[in-house]
C-alpha cells in the first residue's frame, strides 16, 4: 500500500514536473518568438531608416546639382550663324574672328534650335528667317537692323543726294539726266558699277551701255590724294544701335586704309590696279612711307596717314569731321526706311549693326562716301596682321551693344539692371527741371526729359544709351553728333524728328556737366 502510494507520489511529481519544464519551453518559445518578432521590427525599422536618409541625400545631391545647372544656364550664352551662300559654321573659315572673339567672351555655338543668345548673319537674314525673327526675346540679338538694305545697296546709297557721294544715274531710268550732266560736265569722268558684283570699270559716256538694268554710273572723283604715289579707300567700322532715336558710332581705334598696287600716274583706266580697290591691295605695311610708322614704331593705320598728310602740309582733322558727317547723314537720311521696315517685329532692341563704309578723299582731303557693306570682311586669311584690328572691333561692338553682358543672362528684375544704369544717371537739366518745368511738362523742349515728363519707352533709350556710354570702349559717338558744354546748335537739331531731338537735348545736358559725354 505504502509501495503504491510512493509510486503514485512520484508519478504525481514526475507529471508535475514534465509539466513545469513544458510550460518553461512554451514561455521560451514564447519568449523567442516575441525577441524575434520585436528584432524583425527593429531591423524593418533600420531599413526604412536607412532608405529614407538615403533618398534625402540622392535627394540633396540632386538640387545641388539642379542648382549648379541653373547657375551654369545663367551664365552659359549661345550663338548660331547663318549665310545662304557660305560655309560660316566652319570655325576657321570666312567667320573666323567671329566665332574666335565670342568664345573667348564666354559663347557657345549652337543652333537656331537652341536657346540662343545671338544669331550673327553674314546675309541679311529678314526675308528667309522672318518666322524665327518676329518673335524674339528680349535677350536675343540680331547683328543686322531691318531696313539696312536702304544703306547697304549700292544704287540707293549711290543716288543718295548729298554733297559727300558723288552724282550717280540708274540705267535706264535715268539715261536723261545723265546725259543732261555729261552734257553739262565734259571734264567729268563716270565709273560704270553693278549692283551685284564687284565689276567697275572707268569708261567714257560713248562706252557704256545706257540701255541695260544691270548697272548705274558714278562720277569719277579724279586728282585723288596719293601715299606715295597710290591711291587708296578708307575703310570705317561703324556701328547702329538704335533708331527712332538714332544711336551710331564709329570706331576711332584704327581705321583699314587700302592702297591700289600700282602707282596712279601716268594714269591708264584700262589698268585697274591704279584706281580700283581690289582683294589684292597694297596694305599699309607694304607703303614705303607707311611701313616704319606702322611697323617699327607700332602706330595705327590711322595714326600712319595722318603723320604721313602733316609730312605733307596736310591737316586731316578736318577730314576726320568731314567723314564722320557724311556717315552720319546717311543714317538720318535713310532711318524712316527703318523705323518703317522694324514695325513687323516686337522692339527695335534685339538688333543692332555693324558696318564698314569706304570713303575716298582727292588731293585736297576732300571726303567723299563711296559705299557701305553690310557685311564687311572679317578674315584674315589674305592680310593676317589685319587679324588685330578685326577682333579689337569685335570685341568692342559685342561690349558696346550688350552682347558681351556685365550682368549674367536670366537674371530678372531691376535691381541687377539699376547697378549698371539707373534713373539718377539718366537725369538731366536739373535747373530747369526743377524750376521751368516744374508745373508744366509742355513749358518747354527740355522739360520732356524730366522725371515726372519722360515717357516710359524714352526712358529705356536713355538706359540703354547710359550703358552704352559705360562699355563703349573705343567706340565714338557718330551721331547724336560732338557737341559743346552749355551750347545747343540749332543747325544740328533743325531737321531732326521728335525722338532724335529731344535725345539730342538729353546728351547736351550729360555734356554741360561732365565733358566726357560731349563726344
Amino acid at each position: 500500500m505504502e509501495a503504491r502510494v510512493s509510486g503514485t507520489k512520484q508519478t504525481l511529481e514526475k507529471g508535475q514536473t514534465d509539466i513545469a519544464d513544458k510550460t518553461k519551453d512554451s514561455s521560451t518559445i514564447a519568449t523567442t518568438n516575441i525577441s524575434t518578432r520585436q528584432d524583425s521590427n527593429v531591423s524593418i525599422f533600420l531599413l526604412i531608416c536607412i532608405i529614407g536618409v538615403s533618398l534625402g541625400i540622392i535627394l540633396e545631391i540632386l538640387s545641388v546639382q539642379n542648382r549648379r545647372q541653373e547657375r551654369k544656364n545663367l551664365t552659359k550664352r549661345s550663338y548660331w550663324v547663318y549665310s545662304a551662300y557660305q560655309d560660316v559654321d566652319n570655325k576657321n573659315g570666312l567667320l573666323k574672328h567671329v566665332h574666335l572673339v565670342l568664345d573667348r567672351i564666354g559663347y557657345e555655338k549652337s543652333t537656331n534650335d537652341s536657346a540662343w543668345s545671338l544669331l550673327w548673319s553674314h546675309d541679311y537674314p529678314f526675308r528667309v528667317l522672318y518666322p524665327h525673327l518676329h518673335r524674339l526675346k528680349p535677350h536675343q540679338k540680331v547683328n543686322h537692323f531691318p531696313g539696312t538694305g536702304f544703306i547697304t545697296n549700292k544704287v540707293d546709297l549711290a543716288t543718295s543726294k548729298s554733297k559727300y557721294i558723288p552724282k550717280a544715274f540708274k540705267l535706264p531710268q535715268n539715261k536723261g539726266e545723265f546725259l543732261a550732266y555729261a552734257s553739262k560736265n565734259q571734264n567729268a569722268m563716270f565709273l560704270e558699277k553693278h549692283n551685284q558684283h564687284r565689276g567697275v570699270y572707268l569708261k567714257n559716256v560713248s562706252e557704256i551701255d545706257l540701255s541695260t538694268g544691270e548697272s548705274f554710273v558714278q562720277e569719277y572723283v579724279q586728282r585723288p590724294f596719293l601715299v606715295d604715289g597710290h591711291k587708296f579707300d578708307i575703310g570705317v567700322y561703324v556701328a547702329l544701335t538704335s533708331v527712332n532715336p538714332l544711336r551710331a558710332y564709329w570706331y576711332k581705334g584704327d581705321v583699314l586704309f587700302r592702297y591700289c598696287p600700282a602707282k596712279y600716274y601716268p594714269f591708264d583706266p584700262k589698268n585697274l590696279d591704279k584706281y580700283v580697290v581690289g582683294d589684292d591691295y597694297l596694305p599699309t605695311w607694304e607703303v614705303p612711307s607707311l611701313a616704319h610708322p606702322y611697323t617699327a614704331l607700332g602706330f595705327s593705320m590711322k595714326e600712319a596717314f595722318d603723320t604721313y598728310a602733316r609730312s605733307k602740309g596736310k591737316d586731316t582733322t578736318r577730314m576726320w569731321e568731314e567723314v564722320q558727317k557724311a556717315i552720319s547723314e546717311v543714317f538720318i537720311k535713310k532711318e524712316n526706311h527703318i523705323i518703317e521696315a522694324l514695325k513687323g517685329y516686337p522692339s527695335s532692341d534685339n538688333f543692332f549693326e555693324m558696318m564698314r563704309f569706304d570713303l575716298v578723299v582727292d588731293e585736297d582731303l576732300r571726303v567723299y562716301l563711296l559705299e557701305a557693306n553690310m557685311s564687311p570682311n572679317l578674315s584674315s586669311a589674305h592680310f593676317a596682321p589685319n587679324q588685330l584690328l578685326y577682333e579689337q572691333v569685335l570685341y568692342n561692338l559685342f561690349s558696346l551693344t550688350g552682347v558681351a553682358n556685365h550682368i549674367q543672362d536670366g537674371i530678372k528684375g531691376d535691381a541687377a539692371q539699376n547697378m549698371v544704369s539707373s534713373q539718377k544717371n539718366i537725369a538731366v537739366w536739373s535747373d530747369e527741371c526743377r524750376t521751368t518745368c516744374q508745373d508744366d511738362c509742355e513749358a518747354s523742349a527740355i522739360c520732356g526729359l524730366c522725371k515726372p515728363c519722360l515717357d516710359g519707352r524714352m526712358k529705356r533709350n536713355f538706359l540703354n544709351a547710359h550703358r552704352e556710354f559705360l562699355h563703349r570702349g573705343d567706340f565714338r559717338r557718330l551721331f547724336p553728333p560732338a557737341m559743346q558744354p552749355n551750347i545747343i546748335k540749332e543747325e544740328d537739331i533743325k531737321d531732326l524728328n521728335a525722338a532724335n531731338k529731344l535725345q539730342y537735348l538729353w546728351y547736351q545736358g550729360k555734356c554741360n556737366v561732365d565733358a566726357t559725354w560731349c563726344t
